[in-house]
C-alpha cells in the first residue's frame, strides 16, 4: 500500500511462462496454508495445510512443521480435521484441535515435540473445544466450549425428540450465516484443563464461566492467576453501537461464574483482538465508535497499562491515516478452513508493537512505535494473510499472498523486514498453469478523486486487439480488493476477458473519510467511481465497448443490480448473493440494524429513502440480460433478494436465469463445497461466453420459450 504515483502507476506480477491454461477445476488442486505458529525459540513453525478432499467434496486440514531457517516442511498429522496448533511456553509440546469428521465437534489434543510420542486427547465435550491457550508454566490450557453441563447429559441426548420443537425468541438476532440458528443456552464459555507430567490430562476440564454471554480469545495473565478474554456483556447489544471489552476471571475457580469477572480494558467502541505482555500491559486492536454512528470505523492499535480496569488507552495509531492491526483485503483464495490471524505482539522489549498496516489494497507487516510512528517492513505488493511472532520478538512466521500466489510460508526478520520463503504449496501447480498479467492502475473519478484498481489481461495480450471486459465489484461495502490471488479472475482472463477490479469510495485501506463517505448514500458516488474505471479502459483502446459484462457479490451484487437499472452499456450482468430491496433486507438479514449506520432510520420511518436506494424500485428501466447466483441457506442476504431481481427481470421479458445452491451460505465463492465453487465459476463463465462471445449455452434457455442465445443486436455503449 503505497501512495499513488503520478499518472497510471503500474506494477505487474512476475511469473514463469506456464504450460497450460488456468481452468475452474484447478481450484480442486490448490493447497492453502494458514495459522503459522512460530515456536517460542523461533526455530520451528507449525502451520495448518488445507487441501481439497475431492472424493468427499470437502476440505481436509492437517498440521505441518517447517524449520524456520531451512524450510523442509513435513507433516505432523494427517487430519482430516486438525487445526489451531499452539506451542507450549518451553516449546516441548503442541496442543491443537481435532475433528474426526466434518460436522463432529473438535476436541483438544496435545502432542510431544521432542523425543517422539503419540498425540493424546484432553477433552471429550459434547460441543467440542477451541481457541486453546497455554498457561505461563505450561501446566494448564485454557479454551472455549459451547458445552452446557446442565443440559448436555447422556439422558438429555437419549430423550431428544425426532423433530426439534418450535423455539420462542424475543431478540432480533436468531440466526447467523454459516452457523444457523443461534442457541442462547450454549454460549461459548471458558474452560481449563490441567496437564500431568506425562502430558496427559490431570483430571476433567473445569468450567470457569457460564451464563448469558459469550467469551472468546482466552489469554493468560503473566502470573498465571487469571484468564483474560473478549466479551460483550450487554443484555441487549443490538440497541447500541458495536462494543466488546477485555475481561478476566480467576483461573483456579472450581465453580463457574457469570458475574465474578473483572473488567480489564474498555474503549468507546469495540476490541476485537488482544494480547497480554510479560509486564502485564495489554496490546489490543479495536475500533473507536462515535455517536451518531458511522458506517465504517477504522481499526486502531491500543495499549492499556495497569492498574486495571483501564478505560483510557494510549492509541498508538491515532495519527496514522490508514488501517492498523487488522486485515480487510478481499480475495477468493484465502484459506477456506482453519482461520488464522495477523500478527500482534510487543517487540523490542515492549518498546514497540508488531502488527499489520492496511494501505491501498495491501496488508503490510509494520512496526508501531511508542511515539505513534508506523514503519512498514514488508513490500506493498504483498498481503500478510496470517502470522505470529517469536517470544523474543525478533522473528516472525507469516503467510504471504500476492497476485500470483494464494499464500507462501515465509520467515521474517523483524528488524529488517526481510522475508525468507520456506514453502510454496502450489509451486508445481503454477509451473503447469498459465496466468494473466496483473497491472495496478490509479485514475481520476468523476470529481477528481483518485481511485485504485487492477487489470488482469489474458495470456498473450495484444493491446492492438479488442477484448471483452468483465468488471468485478467487491462486497462489504467496507472491504478492499488488493494484492491477493483471484482464481476466478485468472480463469476469466484465460478465457479471453480483460478483468477490471476496483476499490471505489467506501473501500477500506484508504482512510477513515474515504471509507465512511458513502454513509447514507450507498449506492451513489461509489458506483460512479466504478463507471469511471470502465471509461478508463475503454479509452485505452483495447476494450470492445459492445462486449462488456459486470458482476459482484453481496454489496457488489447490490452495485451490479444498480448498474443494470441505471445503464444499458453492459451486454450482460451476473448478480451474486445480492441485495435488491433494502426494506426486506433490513427486516430479514441475520444481523440487527437497529442503529442507524446505513440509513437515518428504519424502513417504516423513512420508506422513501429505502425505496430510492433499492434496485428493485427502478427495475422497470433494466434491459441487461441478468444471471442471478444465490445460495438457499444464505442468511446474510437471504435468497428472497436474488429471487426479487429474477422475477422483476422475467416480468419485463429480459433474458434472465438463476442458479440456486442448496446447502450453501453467503460464503459460497470463498469457502463453499469445492464442487459447488467449481460449478459456480463455470456457470458464470458460460453466461459471459454466451453474451460477450456469442457461444451457445442452451442450459440458460427456458425450454418452453424461444430465448435468444447470441449477442443481442446493437451496441451497448451508452455511458
Amino acid at each position: 500500500m503505497r501512495r499513488p504515483a503520478v499518472g497510471l502507476a503500474v506494477r505487474s506480477s512476475t511469473l514463469q511462462l506456464f504450460r497450460g491454461p488456468m481452468r475452474e477445476e484447478d481450484l480442486l488442486r490448490l493447497v492453502w496454508i494458514t495459522d503459522p505458529q512460530i515456536a517460542p525459540a523461533g526455530d520451528r513453525i507449525a502451520f495448518v495445510r488445507v487441501i481439497v478432499d475431492e472424493a468427499n467434496d470437502r476440505y481436509a486440514t492437517s498440521l505441518w512443521i517447517a524449520d524456520a531457517a531451512l524450510g523442509r516442511p513435513r507433516p505432523l498429522t494427517f487430519g482430516p480435521g486438525d487445526a489451531q496448533p499452539r506451542w507450549s511456553p518451553d516449546g516441548t509440546r503442541l496442543t491443537f484441535v481435532r475433528s474426526p469428521e466434518p460436522g463432529k465437534p473438535a476436541q483438544l489434543w496435545v502432542m510431544p515435540m521432542r523425543g517422539g510420542g503419540e498425540a493424546v486427547r484432553l477433552t471429550d465435550l459434547l460441543k467440542g473445544a477451541g481457541s486453546p491457550a497455554w498457561s505461563p508454566d505450561g501446566m494448564q490450557i485454557a479454551f472455549t466450549s459451547g458445552t452446557n453441563p446442565e443440559l448436555d447429559t447422556p439422558d438429555a441426548e437419549a430423550k431428544k425428540p425426532k423433530n426439534a420443537p418450535g423455539r420462542i425468541v424475543a431478540r432480533p438476532m436468531v440466526k447467523l450465516d454459516n452457523v444457523g440458528a443461534l442457541d442462547p443456552e450454549h454460549q461459548d464459555h471458558l474452560w481449563v484443563v490441567a496437564l500431568a507430567a506425562d502430558g496427559t490430562a490431570a483430571g476433567a476440564p473445569r468450567m470457569l464461566t457460564c451464563g448469558r454471554f459469550n467469551e472468546d480469545a482466552p489469554a493468560w495473565s503473566p502470573d498465571g492467576g487469571r484468564v483474560c478474554f473478549v466479551s460483550d456483556r450487554r443484555l441487549a447489544p443490538w440497541y447500541g453501537l458495536d462494543h466488546a471489552d477485555v475481561w478476566s476471571v480467576a483461573a483456579d475457580r472450581t465453580v463457574p461464574t457469570e458475574s465474578e469477572v473483572a473488567l480489564v480494558a474498555d474503549v468507546e467502541g469495540t476490541i476485537g483482538r488482544f494480547m497480554v505482555g510479560a509486564d502485564g500491559r495489554v496490546l489490543a486492536v479495536g475500533m473507536l465508535a462515535q455517536d451518531p454512528p458511522r458506517s465504517y470505523d477504522q481499526p486502531d492499535v491500543f495499549v492499556f497499562a495497569p492498574p486495571f480496569p483501564q478505560r483510557t488507552p494510549r492509541v498508538l495509531t491515532e495519527a496514522y491515516e490508514f488501517e492498523a492491526g487488522d486485515s480487510s483485503i478481499s480475495s477468493d483464495q484465502h484459506p477456506p478452513r482453519a482461520g488464522g490471524s495477523v500478527p500482534l505482539a510487543f517487540i523490542e522489549g515492549g518498546a514497540a508493537a508488531l502488527t499489520v498496516a492496511g494501505r491501498h489494497g495491501a496488508c503490510i507487516l509494520a512496526r508501531i512505535g511508542a511515539d505513534g510512528s508506523v514503519r512498514e517492513l514488508t513490500p506493498a505488493d504483498r498481503e500478510i494473510v496470517s502470522g505470529t511472532v517469536s517470544a523474543d520478538g525478533k522473528r516472525a512466521a507469516v503467510i504471504v499472498g500476492s497476485p500470483s500466489r494464494p499464500g507462501v510460508l515465509c520467515a521474517c526478520d523483524v528488524a529488517s523486514g526481510a522475508l525468507t520463503p520456506l514453502y510454496d504449496p502450489n509451486e508445481e501447480l503454477f509451473v503447469e498453469s498459465k496466468l494473466g498479467k496483473v497491472e495496478e492502475v490509479w485514475y481520476p473519478s468523476f470529481d477528481g478523486q483518485r481511485i485504485q484498481g487492477w487489470i488482469v489481461t489474458p495470456p498473450g495480450f495484444d493491446p492492438a486487439q479488442k477484448y471483452p471486459l468483465v468488471l468485478q465489484i467487491h462486497g462489504g461495502p467496507h472491504v478492499a480488493y488488493g494484492v491477493g490471488f483471484f482464481h476466478e479472475f485468472q480463469v476469466l482472463a484465460e478465457s479471453g476477458y480483460v478483468v477490471l477490479y476496483v476499490n471505489p469510495r467506501g473501500s477500506t485501506t484508504y482512510g477513515q473519510v474515504f471509507g465512511n463517505v458513502i454513509q447514507f448514500e450507498y449506492p451513489g458516488d461509489d458506483w460512479k467511481d466504478l463507471m469511471a474505471g470502465v471509461d478508463l479502459l475503454v479509452g485505452r483502446g483495447f476494450i470492445d465497448a459492445t462486449r462488456m459484462g459486470v458482476t459482484g457479490g453481496s454489496g457488489g451484487g447490490l452495485l451490479t443490480n444498480w448498474t443494470v437499472v441505471n445503464t444499458d452499456r453492459f451486454a450482460c450482468a451476473i448478480t451474486q448473493r445480492c441485495v435488491a430491496d433494502w426494506t426486506s433486507f433490513w427486516y430479514g438479514a441475520d444481523f440487527a440494524q437497529l442503529t442507524n449506520f446505513w440509513f437515518r432510520g428504519a424502513p417504516h420511518e423513512d420508506p422513501a429513502d429505502y425505496a430510492r436506494r433499492s434496485p428493485l424500485t427502478h427495475a422497470a428501466r433494466a434491459k441487461t440480460p441478468l444471471l442471478v447466483v444465490h445460495s438457499e441457506d444464505d442468511w446474510r442476504t437471504p435468497i428472497v433478494q436474488g429471487e426479487g431481481m429474477f422475477r422483476a427481470m422475467l416480468a419485463q421479458r429480459v433474458p434472465t436465469a438463476m442458479i440456486r445452491f442448496p446447502g450453501e451460505g453467503h460464503e459460497l465463492s470463498r469457502s463453499g463445497a469445492p464442487s459447488r465453487r467449481v460449478q459456480n465459476q463455470r456457470v458464470m463463465r458460460r453466461w459471459f461466453d454466451r453474451w460477450l462471445q456469442g457461444k451457445a449455452a442452451p442450459e440458460f434457455d427456458d425450454p418452453l420459450a424461444d430465448a435468444p442465445s447470441a449477442v443481442p443486436a446493437g451496441a451497448r455503449a451508452r455511458s
